[in-house]
Order: structure tokens, then sequence, then C-alpha cells
């Protein structure tokens, strides 16, 4: 799965819920497994439901199993492989309160 990671805040900080321009918002880690473009990975055989909810616990600092995603412009666009199954992905801990 082609994601983009942001450094986490330090482990055990509290949700501020999502910035700006994290177009797609809060989602927990099964939320996140049926965005289109995530099922449309695991379908097509690019990532298993096991390695993304890793690779999300990885990015999860706060330990509360959601996170933050956003679809930019440059993976929409993205032609590379995998791009098309790409968003940017951040713990919730990481963003600015609203």
């Amino acid at each position: 799965m082609l994601v983009t990671l942001i450094s986490p805040a330090a482990a055990g900080k509290p949700s501020n819920g999502c910035g700006p321009g994290f177009n797609i918002g809060e989602k927990t880690f099964g939320q996140f497994l049926l965005l289109e473009r995530t099922a449309a990975a695991i379908t097509d055989g690019f990532a298993t439901e096991d390695q993304l909810r890793s690779g999300l616990s990885v990015i999860d600092a706060n330990g509360d199993g959601k996170i933050c995603v956003q679809l930019n412009r440059g993976h929409e666009e993205n032609s590379a492989p995998g791009g098309q199954y790409g968003y940017n992905v951040v713990d919730n801990a990481a963003s600015v309160p609203n």
C-alpha cells in the first residue's frame, strides 16, 4: 500500500482530531480498510489486511485505533506502481486541534 507517513506525535498524546487538509477525516483502522483505494489494494493483491493493520498500528502513536486520512492531488494523479492505492495517513494526535 502506498501510504505517505508523517511523523506521529509522542505516544500517549490524546487525539486532537484531524487538521485542515485531511479531507477524508478521522478513521478507525476498520473504516480505513473499507475506503475505496484501500479495498482495491486488498482486492488486487497489492497488500493484505494484516499488512495494512500492522502499518496503521505503527502510525497510531497514541494507540486509540484512529488515524487521519487525506487523498491529495499527487496521489490522485500518481502513475507509479501502486499509486492508485495511495493516501496520506497520520496519527490523529499529530494534527492540530480543530
